[in-house]
């Protein structure tokens, strides 16, 4: 099984190890009025443990590096190319690497209307319409990598239609790995 380490294993078995000494001791206790309820919460609360510390697991056992990318927009069929290396950085087997590309406009230069003054009237505003804005960004996930052994690289290639409408292309790629 390729999702789970020795890491995630031994905090299963610790969290299941505190959860039956927790049954245990509520069901010894003669005083408790009703055991199931604090069973109940004692369980959704290791649950909870549980999640959170497999999230923490992974950002620290599955990490992986882009390695030499080169980014390359096609004229002849307007699509956008990237390519590169993956490479596992950490201890462990890796069992999907996810790459996200989002190709979009760079908004900082624009400085918008430039006259020092406008008047403001009722009339102006019922009767001008406010130019819609039109979404040029596009956002695409590639699976790059299955099975990536610890220290391996392999090489990895995608390639996306480009959006017609962008003119000062930003280009940014976040890759996650479980």
């Amino acid at each position: 099984m390729t999702y789970f380490t020795i890491l995630h294993w031994l905090v299963l078995s610790i969290i299941l190890t505190l959860f039956i000494l927790v049954i245990i001791l509520v069901m010894r206790n003669p005083n408790e009025k009703s055991p199931l309820t604090t069973i109940g919460v004692i369980s959704g609360l290791l649950i909870m443990v549980f999640i959170i510390s497999l999230y923490g697991l992974d950002e620290y056992t599955k990490v992986a590096r882009l390695e030499n990318i080169t980014q390359r927009r096609v004229l002849s069929n307007e699509s956008f190319n990237l390519s590169g290396q993956i490479r596992n950085i950490g201890g462990f087997k890796i069992g999907q690497c996810t790459l996200e590309v989002e190709i979009y406009n760079d908004t900082q230069g624009q400085v918008g209307n430039t006259s020092l003054y406008t008047p403001k009237s009722f009339l102006g505003d019922l009767f001008t319409r406010a130019p819609l804005e039109e979404s040029v960004s596009m956002k695409k996930e590639f699976v790059i990598a299955r099975d990536l052994e610890k220290g391996e690289m392999r090489n990895f290639s995608i390639s996306m239609p480009y959006p017609p409408a962008v003119k000062k292309p930003v280009v940014r790629h976040e890759l996650s790995c479980r």
